[in-house]
């Protein structure tokens, strides 16, 4: 079978399963709590990687685990995505400070506004958390380094599996900026559903959520493409992608406020960081590594 029939088959399944999930759970209501919400997000994110399982054994006999990229030896490249991934988060904090759309604000204190506001039957509970010392500091390390480390293999096993992992190994050889355009573009649309029925990182603004969150995953792929070329597997991306969900919310608990259109990591902030990283990452990918 030729590449392109493998990548129209891989699409056609990995869509296909997520935006079934995402469509059944709307018809069915699930979007209407917030748990429901969550579980059902959460099973779609698998669509990726049971289209790429299945490719692989169907088509990738000899070579199934090169195909979906599942070497693990450790290189810098794992440290490398993690800082990436904090980068991102916390410095679209800092150009939102910086272009005056908010102050910094106290992280463990605006969480416990929020548990409050989310669940007032503990409200006495929530108020013995505020004495802890340290508490933002608590909360961010959670984050950064147990957050990063719950998501990284959920992703592996998920959405990267597919997109870093089969795709990756059937696009890669048309160029970094040819693979890295068409995988963000295809990687943006496939989160249509759950950003329009779901609400997703733009719950007011779901229409035009969806183009802007394409542009999001555009330039986002950029370090993604870097991060696994590097390091020559796919847990790097892996890492990225783990660790980017885990502190995106986070950082935006560090702002006064993070209205549309600067909402954090998916606001005007975080899109100037993804245009300076994409661009960085763009020109370490055209030198050579060093031996």
């Amino acid at each position: 079978m030729t590449t392109t029939n493998k990548a129209i088959a891989f699409l056609a399944l990995a869509f296909a399963i997520t935006w079934a999930i995402v469509g059944a759970g709307w018809a069915m209501g699930l979007h209407n709590t917030q748990q429901t919400a969550v579980a059902v997000l959460a099973a779609s994110m698998f669509g990726p990687s049971i289209a790429a399982v299945i490719c692989a054994f169907a088509f990738e006999k000899s070579r199934r685990k090169e195909a979906l990229g599942l070497f693990f030896k450790p290189t810098l490249w794992w440290l490398w995505a993690w800082l990436i991934a904090l980068a991102i988060a916390f410095g679209a904090s800092l150009v939102t400070v910086l272009a005056g759309q908010a102050e910094f604000a106290d992280i463990g204190a605006n969480y416990l506004e929020q548990s409050r506001a989310a669940a007032p039957q503990y409200a006495e509970q929530i108020d013995q958390a505020a004495q802890i010392p340290g508490l933002s500091w608590i909360i961010l390390a959670q984050a950064a380094i147990l957050g990063a480390l719950i998501n990284t293999p959920i992703l592996l096993l998920s959405e990267e599996l597919g997109w870093r992992g089969y795709l990756y190994d059937l696009w890669r050889r048309f160029g970094f900026l040819r693979y890295t355009l068409a995988t963000g573009a295809i990687w943006g649309l496939w989160h249509a559903p759950a950003i329009y029925f779901f609400g997703l990182n733009y719950p007011d603004h779901r229409l035009i959520g969806i183009p802007i969150f394409i542009v999001f995953c555009v330039l986002f792929s950029f370090p993604f493409t870097l991060v696994r070329d590097r390091g020559k597997s796919l847990l790097p991306a892996a890492i990225l992608h783990g660790t980017g969900n885990a502190v995106g919310g986070v950082a935006m608990l560090g702002l006064s406020q993070s209205d549309f259109p600067w909402a954090g990591v998916v606001g005007i902030g975080g899109f100037v960081m993804l245009a300076l990283v994409a661009a960085g990452s763009w020109a370490l990918a055209g030198r050579k590594p060093a031996s």
